[in-house]
């Protein structure tokens, strides 16, 4: 019995490559309780994170849509008003994401691998800041989730190892969050 198992492991190769640990992490959920849960876990099989369509008006983000890969998500909030957009360069991963929120998500600042900064909302309101980023090194933006309605009532950033930072692009954004002014 014990020769047929050592033959077994070494045909199936568990003297080789060790498998690839994952390293996911979640913070959040940052906002309120009203709006409908969603979850876009499955969009990450479409691919990285390549972009992002915000909407925002003077007090809150009234939606969200992120671009998997080449496929957008569904918007998430309102689909009124024209939302901003911003794309990630290739090798480009999301690596923090700063804000504030109360009964709805009132700002983001998403911070990049490569040091950029994107932000939307106003960067002066009352609600509570929060700073989320992955606990673990080389790690990027996988997929969000939250609450949503008429805006964008809360979310929540789930974060994974990124292949293309594990070949040696160290993650190089400050430990400082962006600064955010109460009113």
């Amino acid at each position: 019995m014990v020769p047929l198992t050592l033959s077994f492991f070494l045909c199936t190769g568990v003297f080789g490559r060790p498998a690839q640990m994952k390293f996911s992490f979640y913070s959040g959920e940052y906002g309120g309780s009203n709006g409908h849960y969603f979850d876009q876990s499955s969009n990450q099989l479409d691919g990285p994170i390549t972009a992002l369509k915000i909407g925002a008006n003077d007090r809150y983000i009234f939606s969200i849509q992120v671009r998997y890969g080449d496929s957008w998500s569904n918007t998430e909030g309102s689909e009124v008003g024209s939302p901003s957009s911003t794309e990630l360069f290739l090798g480009e991963g999301l690596v923090q994401v700063t804000g504030r929120f109360g009964s709805y998500v009132e700002y983001l600042a998403f911070r990049t691998n490569l040091g950029r900064l994107v932000a939307f909302g106003p960067s002066a309101g009352s609600g509570m800041t929060f700073d989320a980023e992955p606990l673990f090194p080389n790690s990027v933006l996988r997929y969000v989730s939250g609450r949503s309605g008429s805006l964008v009532n809360a979310l929540g950033f789930h974060w994974d190892q990124d292949q293309f930072l594990e070949m040696g692009n160290q993650s190089s954004f400050s430990t400082h969050p962006p600064e955010i002014t109460p009113t």
